[in-house]
C-alpha cells in the first residue's frame, strides 16, 4: 500500500516536471525569437536582420535606402516571397541585397558589400533601412 502511494506521488511529480520543462523551453524560444528581430547576424560576409514588416513595405524602404547610399541598381527582382537587388556602390563595389519573407509579417534582409563583405557599410545600410521603416536604430 505504501509502495503504491509512493509510486503515485513520484508519477505526479514527474508529470509536473515534464509540463514545467516544456513551458520553459517554449518561453525561451519566444524570447530568443524576439531577440533575433532586434539584432544583426553576420554570416560569411553577409549581414542580415529581421524586420517585423511585410515584404512590400520593406522592399520600398530598401529601394529608398539604396538611393540614400547612392547605389546604382543593376538588377531588381521583386517577388512576394523572395526578392533581390544587385547594385554598385561608389567607386566600384558590388552590393547584393536579398529579402526573404517569413511567417507573421517578418521580412529578413541580407546585405553584402563587396566580395568579402564590409560590416560597417552593411550596418549603415541597415540603419538607413530602419529610418525609412520608421523604426528606432538598434
Amino acid at each position: 500500500m505504501r509502495l503504491k502511494i509512493w509510486r503515485t506521488k513520484l508519477g505526479i511529480l514527474l508529470a509536473a516536471l515534464l509540463v514545467t520543462a516544456s513551458c520553459v523551453e517554449t518561453l525561451l524560444l519566444g524570447v530568443g525569437g524576439m531577440a533575433a528581430i532586434g539584432s544583426y547576424k553576420w554570416v560569411e560576409g553577409t549581414m542580415e536582420k529581421d524586420y517585423p514588416r511585410p515584404m512590400q513595405e520593406v522592399w520600398t524602404a530598401t529601394l529608398e535606402a539604396c538611393r540614400d547610399l547612392q547605389l546604382r541598381i543593376t538588377v531588381q527582382e521583386y517577388n512576394p516571397v523572395d526578392s533581390h537587388i544587385e547594385a554598385v556602390a561608389p567607386p566600384d563595389t558590388n552590393v547584393k541585397i536579398q529579402l526573404v519573407s517569413r511567417p507573421n509579417q517578418i521580412t529578413t534582409v541580407k546585405v553584402r558589400f563587396g566580395l568579402m563583405g564590409n560590416g560597417d557599410a552593411s550596418a549603415y545600410f541597415h540603419r538607413r533601412l530602419m529610418v525609412h521603416l520608421g523604426m528606432p536604430p538598434a
